[in-house]
């Protein structure tokens, strides 16, 4: 999966309240939350948490 696909995958599911940052990263084959966050903040300017209260 290239990363603007990632992220769009990772905005849905970030939007869904039943998910945690850790499933989210899971689903998308992260090896951690952690790394998952840098990517996303990397790419979004905000951290998954940030996107997902917005």
């Amino acid at each position: 999966m290239d990363r603007r696909r990632l992220i769009v995958e990772a905005k849905i599911l970030l939007k869904a309240p039943q998910a945690t940052v850790q499933q989210v990263a899971d689903v998308l084959h992260f090896s951690d939350q952690s790394t998952f966050g840098k990517f996303f903040k990397k790419h979004m300017g905000i951290s998954p948490m940030e996107y997902r209260k917005s």
